[in-house]
């Protein structure tokens, strides 16, 4: 099962004077399972695309099958139940009394029993990291956090099987967004769903998604696996991109140090690549954990607690030991 967009286009405002085409022919297979990113400057087309997904838009052109069912009018009740969409800061669309109510509202009316939606309810909480002491509360007085962490605990309820975010982590701090980020991960493999998630920040994609789609001026200008993709910086550059931050970092420090795999996405892949690499340089050059004159010298690798003497008898030693670390 999968999504097929083929020859897609949209034009807003069609036949008339104002006519805007947003989307030009795009032509995707989406794979169920699996994690896609799609990227783009501001107005190259990325929220409309998704906007088709769930049928709020209707193709000027081409077509769209969702795991089997076209995107047509009368299919579309069956189609929003399949594709969950969390908008852009879905926090500012909250509006229930409570975490309950707000949570419940997207199965309210399908008939489906009380004690069928309290399990649901509970299920999609606890999917985002949320317990059950919430649920009475105002949805108004959690932390902007958690607020869409209830947003998007709305759109799990219902149980899709794809589930599309918009610029999920805009307007969070940096712990915020790896939690986001994380709670996503664990959701999107536990329950084995399709991920289709908008941004311009090229880390958070790099980060989540096994491919990215990078359209601009409304086609689609790049498309493949991940690594790949952010590889190529000057085509990432062209379309008016940028790849993750890291990688550029990476760039400069293997003109240093040729042994470098450059291709690294992520803070923590550069890590290892860099303790890979000072443990290969050590192994060439000799340990320097070895006693000698000044006493006992401990490698510290990516230490950053206070650094004390590893040999109290030697007073020298607590001098060397700070000097060799820093």
């Amino acid at each position: 099962m999968s999504i097929l967009i083929n020859k897609l286009s949209h034009t807003f405002s069609q036949g008339t004077p104002f006519a805007k085409t947003v989307l030009r022919e795009i032509t995707l297979k989406l794979d169920a399972g699996s994690r896609i990113g799609i990227a783009g400057r501001s107005g190259s087309g990325k929220t409309t695309l998704i906007q088709h997904l769930n049928g709020l838009l209707r193709p000027t052109g081409g077509t769209i099958s969702v795991n089997g069912l076209d995107a047509s009018p009368r299919n579309l009740k069956e189609l929003r139940r399949r594709v969950g969409m969390v908008f852009q800061q879905p926090e500012q669309q909250l509006f229930g009394e409570t975490v309950f109510k707000e949570v419940a509202f997207g199965i309210s009316g399908n008939g489906i029993t009380d004690s069928e939606t309290g399990r649901r309810v509970s299920d999609a909480l606890h999917a985002v990291g949320l317990g059950e002491e919430i649920l009475d509360r105002s949805p108004f007085s959690l932390s902007c956090g958690q607020k869409r962490r209830v947003a998007i605990a709305g759109v799990l309820v219902t149980e899709p099987e794809i589930l599309v975010m918009d610029e999920p982590t805009a307007g969070l701090d940096p712990r915020g967004r790896r939690e986001i980020l994380d709670f996503i991960s664990g959701v999107q493999r536990e329950r084995g769903l399709t991920l289709i998630m908008v941004s311009h920040n090229m880390d958070d994609l790099a980060r989540l998604c096994d491919r990215v789609v990078v359209l601009d001026g409304g086609a689609v200008a790049m498309d493949g696996k991940t690594r790949e993709v952010f590889r190529d910086i000057v085509a990432l550059e062209r379309a008016g991109l940028k790849a993750p931050q890291i990688s550029y970092l990476m760039m400069r420090l293997k003109k240093a140090i040729p042994e470098l795999d450059d291709t690294v996405l992520t803070v923590e892949e550069a890590r290892v690549e860099l303790g890979r690499v000072w443990r290969m340089k050590q192994g060439e050059t000799g340990r320097h954990d070895e006693r000698d004159d000044h006493g006992e010298v401990f490698p510290r690798r990516f230490d950053y607690s206070q650094i004390g003497s590893e040999n109290k008898n030697n007073p020298d030693s607590d001098f060397y030991d700070r000097g060799f670390s820093c």
